[in-house]
This record gives structure tokens, C-alpha cells and sequence, in this order.
């Protein structure tokens, strides 16, 4: 009988939890404890987080976890000596390192000179690393002394792994062994790079299929702009078919002062160029110091690609930025140098017969590219106005995702006659360069994110941060935003100046009546007491039906998965959607319904989004975080406290019916307050501030505005909140500006 009884087939659920099952007694056989990663969180951390490490598996990163270790320095500490022999291999947790050079002097000589550089004493830094970043490396594989210094630029925290486990390790996940063999070669393509200053050199190759798609003004100022944000060496080269596409406005007085040719033409014949021919045909442009030189294209000489990229490969070794405008082709010569190149950049305009063009090249391209497709970013170039499609539709034309859309560039910008070709130094002003400098921070990982953390009533101090930032004109490369610090990222990056969203919420100052009835819509719902309608009109009243590719400046807005217990990073659809679901205090706003999943307050899961900017490859990181620490709490009670009394005493100086008035009030307080929402803000908010203390350690800045006689649903307290937020960001600015000059 019990033959005949037919077995419910089992469901993925049952199978997931016989894999867990599985994987846990495994576990225990070899030895690891299934409580490892709550021993270790930033262990946990950092091999989520750094892209070299995340896409393990889990037994890759508990064998790791095992064989590592987190060592804390103090700022200015060194982690190892130039000239020291290998000693491990290290990824940075939090903190910043310094990397640089030093010169050696020999007992009672003098220092070494470095070649070329012109100096002879005194550090040169090759280049700070962030959290993810890792260093030793070198060393470590080839058995060689360091070659550089390596120290921590603050407090820092490092994952280290000894030479002899590195070993090991490489041996038992070979597909980390194979994505480090790739940054070894790129780091040892010139030998010589420690004397040239060179740490690591990037090919960037701008690539349009057709012409007049903005191609080379957009090489041009992404040039300039590298330099100018990263303050690093680079060289524009341009591959002209014939004389007509030559640079003929860059460097020319500067070569002509060299007594080199005006133009700043190299030539690749048969034989390659000498150094010194090499060195004559390059110049510089003045104002900005990017190196300028013109190669002309050979498309009939079979051998040119093999010369070009030999020449770019000579280069290397002197440039960390070697910007290539490619001509309008699509020959097989051009496909062989894009295939050097470390990123591809493809240039396109709106229309839709572009954009369906550059569809079949890009298959093509896939299959003629040997490196991962993510290499290949897609710029949209709008060359009219108004755009005859959105940006939603060219993607959905191309069916493939979109790096960057460079706004309108008027005429008087685009010709090619003027010197305006240099828009990132003559018109700052322009939303084009903004573009193009964000570009830019990214490609130089110099990028500054602001995490904005959620508090209720206390995020409205987020609006006084970003006056001062504004005001400052610090970079912010992106934004993210938990609860309240996304509601007002979501008004700020969409268009709306600090100055706007302020004048917005001084319309409640001191006005409890408009804010509550703003705030409050109540209803009868099992889940909530507020539905949120109001606030949805408010939002849309300002927004609009902008989406996250309409702000000014990438924003991501967190929110929770209360069903699956697991965060929710929104960066697509209406921007008023994502903050309707950000804000969804338990119990007071009603959650947002999506596939039978419930989103609620993404200060649940992370309650100052410092984790997000890290994973979109932030390196610098300003966080605001306005929840009260217990500290903060004693010290209101005690403000309350003392404000109560003094108002009780100036209560007994009045007559009867003063203090009759008086006690009325007071018991009417007392009877409103604390209430339910008060027990269950407060307690979600404490269990927030222990998550965000540990989270705002991985912060470069740390700003905490909090203002005494305020509480969580004190909305009217626009001004004194506004004000707080300022002063907080007034006393960091030194704090930041250092940050960001490092």
C-alpha cells in the first residue's frame, strides 16, 4: 500500500533548503564554524563588496575567511617599505592607503634621482587606494622586493593574506588567479614603470560607426577632463583618415615654441619611430597639460594595426590615460586596435536609424572583442532639441544598457573652427561638462559619493548639508538616499537647487496643522495608520513623473523587502515610487505592494546607505547620519526635561486661570505622548543607529546634525533643522576638502 502513495515532487524551496542543509554539514566536516561570518564582519564585508572577491562562492570565501586576517593601522603607519621583500597580499576594508616612491640614498651618497621625473628628494605618490582595492600583489607572485611604499592615508583596516596562503589560494580557486593575472599584466606592460611614475596605464578607445555623432569633442574634453579631475598624466590621440580630421587648434604654439611640427603628427612607416621622433611629435596643450599627437590612418597597409598598437603599447609606460579617437569605420584594421583597447567608448546619436545601426555592430563587435562586453560602454549624444526619443526607448531599441547620455550642446559649442573645443575649461557651466566630468571621476575611480541617511523629521538637517556642498561647489558623482535622505536626494537630484527644496519645506515651518495634515491621511488598514497619499501628491507635485535617468546626478534609493528580508537598491522607474516605498515607516505609512512582496523603510536594512555607494564602486564617501545616538537622547530628555520646568515655574507666576490653562495642556500632553508610534519609531530608530555607527566607520566624512528639543515626527521644525545641518557641514569643510585633494 505504501508503494502506491505518490510523492509530492519536491519544489525549489525544498531543494534550496536541502542544498543549505547540505552545504552546512559539509561545513561542519571541514572544520569551519557555521557562525564564521557573525564572528568576522568585516571580513564578511569586504568579500561581498570588493569585485575581486564577490563573485566567489561561498566555500571560495570561507576558505579565505580562514587563511586571512584584518590588521588595523593608525594613520601614517606604514604597511611595507620600498625595497622590503614580499611580505602578503592585501585588499583594503575601510580607510585609504597611500602608494608612492621614495628616493634611496646609499649610506653617505646621495638620493637616487628618478629619471625624467625631475625629482631627487621627497615622496611621489602614485595613487591612493579605497575600500575593494588591493596591493602587494606584485610582489607576492614574482618573489621580487617592493618596489614602492605602501602606508595608511588614515585609519585603516586591511585584509592580509600571507605570501605562502596567497599561494594556496590561488591554487584552489583558479578563477581568482585568472582575474589577478590579468591586472599583473596590465601593471608590468613597461618594465620601467616605478621610474616613469606609472602604475597602471588605461587604453580608452572613442569609437563611432558613423560620422558627426560628436565623437571627437567628446574625446577632446573627456581628455582634458581626466586631467583635470585626477590631476594625472594624459595623451589624447587622435587617428585622422586624412589632413582634414587633424587636430589643428591643440599644442600648436607649444610645438612650434619645440620646433617641432605645428601639427604634432607621428609618423608609422615600415620602421618604428625613434624615441626622439616619438618625443618631437607630441605636444602638449597649454592650459590644460594633456599631450596631444595625430597619427594618420593607413586602412591599405595590412601591417598598420600591429605598428599602432605597438606604439600604443610604448606609451604605456609614460601615460596613465591614453585617450584613442578612432575614425568613423569598420574596417578589420580598426576592430584588431579596439581589441587592445582596456574600454571602448561608442558614440551615437538619437535617431532611430543610428541606433538600429549600431544594434548589428554591436553583435558584430561582441564576437570580434575579446573581453568581457561590459567593456564596451554606449553613450547617447543628443545632437538636437528636443530629443525625438526618450532615453528609455533608444535603450529599448538597442536592447543593451546605456553608460551615459551627454545632453544638447548648442552650435556655437560644436564648431570646429573655434577654441570652445576646450569646453571643460572655457564653460564649466554647461550640463554637457558636468556629464563628461562624472565620466571622467569614474573612469580616474576618484568619484565622491553622499549617503544620506534616513531619521524622519531629523533628515530635513540633509537639506542644510546640501546648501554648504552646493554653495562650496563640491563634486558629488552620486547619491544615495535611505528613507528621509531619499526623499530629499530625490528633490535635490532631480533638478531642484539646496535653495528650492528648502524654500519647499519652509512653507510647514512652525506649522503643525499643514504638516500633520500633510503627513497623516489615516485610515483603517491592518498594516498601517497613514496611507501616504498625501505625501504621494506632495512628491509629484515637485518630481513629477521623472525617472532615475532624468536626475541631474546617479541616484540610488534604498528601501526593504520585508517578505524576503532583503534590501532593495532601486536605480530605475518613477523616482516618486521609490521614495513612496523608502519612507514606509512600519506601522505608520503603509508598505508598497509588489508581486505579493511587501517594501517598507530602507533604514531597516541600511540605515545610512555608505554599503551602497561602496558597491557602485564609490571611493569617497561624505555620510550624513541624523539618527540620535543614545548619547543624543539622554541629552534631549534632559533639554525637555529642563524646558518643561521652566515652564511649569513660569506657569505658578501667572494667575489661576494661566495655570489652570497650563495644566490642561499638560495633561493633554501627557495623555497624547509618548504614544504607539512613538515606542515603535523609537525602537526601529535605536536598532538603526547601532547598524549605522558600524557602517559610517567605512565613511571618509562623517557628518551627525543633531539638534536638542527635536523628535521624530517634529516635521515643523523645518528652520532649526535646516540650520543645524549648515553649521554640522561648515565645521567639516576643511575635513572634506582635504579628503577630496588627497
Amino acid at each position: 500500500m505504501l508503494g502506491l502513495i505518490r510523492r509530492r515532487p519536491p519544489t525549489a524551496d525544498y531543494n534550496l533548503q536541502r542544498t543549505k542543509h547540505a552545504v552546512s554539514y559539509l561545513l561542519i566536516k571541514m572544520g569551519f564554524p557555521l557562525d564564521i561570518f557573525k564572528k568576522d564582519p568585516d571580513k564578511y564585508f569586504i568579500l561581498n563588496y570588493a569585485p575581486i572577491f564577490a563573485k566567489l562562492n561561498d566555500f571560495e570565501k570561507i576558505l579565505i575567511m580562514q587563511k586571512s586576517k584584518v590588521v588595523e593601522y593608525n594613520k601614517g603607519d606604514s604597511i611595507y617599505r620600498q625595497g622590503e621583500p614580499p611580505s602578503a597580499f592585501y585588499c583594503v576594508i575601510s580607510g585609504r592607503v597611500r602608494i608612492f616612491t621614495q628616493p634611496q640614498s646609499a649610506p653617505g651618497g646621495p638620493a637616487h634621482h628618478f629619471p625624467g621625473s625631475g625629482i631627487n628628494t621627497g615622496k611621489v605618490t602614485l595613487e591612493y587606494l579605497n575600500c575593494g582595492k588591493y596591493f602587494g600583489m606584485i610582489s607576492v607572485l614574482t618573489g621580487e622586493q617592493h618596489s614602492v611604499n605602501a602606508e595608511a592615508a588614515n585609519d585603516s583596516k586591511i585584509l592580509e593574506l600571507t605570501q605562502e596562503d596567497f599561494k594556496i589560494i590561488l591554487h584552489k580557486i583558479p578563477k581568482l588567479a585568472i582575474d589577478l593575472s590579468q591586472t599583473l599584466s596590465r601593471r608590468l606592460k613597461k618594465k620601467d614603470y616605478i621610474e616613469k611614475r606609472i602604475f597602471e596605464s588605461n587604453i580608452i578607445s572613442i569609437f563611432s560607426a558613423v560620422a558627426k555623432t560628436g565623437k571627437s569633442i567628446y574625446a577632446i574634453n573627456l581628455a582634458l577632463s581626466l586631467k583635470k579631475e585626477t590631476a594625472r598624466s594624459v595623451i589624447l590621440i587622435n587617428i585622422a583618415e586624412d589632413e582634414r580630421g587633424v587636430y589643428r587648434d591643440f599644442g600648436a604654439q607649444a610645438s612650434r615654441e619645440n620646433g617641432a611640427d605645428a601639427l604634432c603628427t607621428v609618423k608609422l612607416d615600415a620602421s618604428f619611430p625613434s624615441e626622439d621622433s616619438i618625443k618631437s611629435a607630441i605636444c602638449v596643450d597649454s592650459p590644460s597639460g594633456v599631450s596631444i599627437v595625430n597619427v594618420m590612418y593607413e586602412s591599405a597597409n595590412l601591417s598598420y594595426a600591429a605598428r599602432l598598437n605597438a606604439f600604443l603599447t610604448y606609451l604605456t609606460g609614460s601615460y596613465h590615460y591614453i585617450i584613442v579617437d578612432m575614425p568613423a569605420l569598420t574596417e578589420e584594421a580598426i576592430f584588431n586596435i579596439l581589441n587592445q583597447s582596456d574600454a571602448i567608448h561608442v558614440i551615437t546619436g538619437y535617431d532611430r536609424g543610428d541606433l538600429k545601426s549600431l544594434k548589428s555592430l554591436l553583435s558584430y563587435l561582441f564576437k570580434k572583442i575579446n573581453y568581457p562586453q561590459e567593456k564596451i560602454k554606449i553613450i547617447l549624444n543628443a545632437q538636437e532639441e528636443p530629443l525625438r526619443l526618450s532615453h528609455k526607448e533608444a535603450a529599448d531599441i538597442l536592447n543593451y544598457n546605456v553608460f551615459a547620455v551627454l545632453p544638447y550642446l548648442k552650435e556655437q559649442y560644436r564648431r570646429p573652427a573655434t577654441a570652445a573645443k576646450r569646453i571643460v575649461w572655457e564653460s564649466p557651466e554647461l550640463e554637457y561638462v558636468r556629464c563628461v566630468r562624472r565620466i571622467a571621476r569614474e573612469l580616474g575611480d576618484v568619484r565622491v559619493g553622499l549617503a544620506l541617511g534616513g531619521g524622519a523629521a531629523f533628515g530635513l538637517a540633509h537639506i542644510g548639508v546640501l546648501k554648504v556642498l552646493e554653495k562650496e561647489n563640491m563634486p558629488i558623482d552620486m547619491v544615495a538616499g535611505t528613507s528621509m535622505g531619499g526623499l530629499i536626494a530625490a528633490l535635490w537630484t532631480s533638478g531642484l537647487s539646496a535653495e528650492e527644496v528648502e524654500r519647499i519645506f519652509l512653507a510647514y515651518n512652525n506649522n503643525r496643522r499643514k504638516t500633520y495634515g500633510l503627513l497623516f491621511d489615516f485610515y483603517i488598514h491592518k498594516m498601517s495608520i497613514a496611507k501616504g497619499g498625501k505625501i504621494r501628491k506632495f512628491l509629484e507635485r515637485h518630481i513629477g513623473s521623472k525617472t532615475f535617468q532624468d536626475v541631474n546626478i546617479p541616484l540610488r534609493i534604498v528601501a526593504c523587502n520585508i517578505t524576503k528580508r532583503k534590501e532593495v537598491i532601486y536605480s530605475s522607474g518613477r523616482l516618486v515610487d521609490a521614495v513612496m516605498a523608502s519612507i514606509a515607516i512600519p506601522g505608520v505609512f503603509a508598505p508598497t505592494k509588489i508581486d505579493n512582496d511587501l517594501i517598507i523603510d530602507g533604514g531597516i536594512v541600511e540605515p545610512v546607505p555608505i554599503g551602497t555607494l561602496v558597491r557602485m564602486g564609490i571611493k569617497k564617501i561624505i555620510a550624513v547620519n541624523v539618527l540620535p545616538s543614545p548619547d543624543d537622547a539622554i541629552r534631549n530628555y534632559a533639554f525637555k526635561h529642563e524646558l518643561r520646568e521652566e515652564e511649569k515655574k513660569a506657569a505658578q507666576l501667572k494667575n489661576a486661570w494661566g495655570r489652570l490653562i497650563f495644566r490642561i495642556r499638560s495633561g493633554f500632553y501627557d495623555c497624547l505622548f509618548p504614544n504607539i508610534m512613538d515606542i515603535i519609531v523609537g525602537s526601529i530608530q535605536a536598532m538603526e543607529y547601532v547598524i549605522a555607527e558600524s557602517d559610517c566607520q567605512k565613511a571618509d566624512i562623517l557628518m551627525h546634525p543633531i539638534e536638542n528639543g527635536v523628535d521624530w515626527i517634529d516635521f515643523f521644525k523645518v528652520e532649526m533643522l535646516i540650520k543645524k545641518g549648515e553649521e554640522e557641514a561648515v565645521k567639516t569643510l576643511s575635513a572634506i576638502k582635504s579628503v577630496l585633494n588627497e
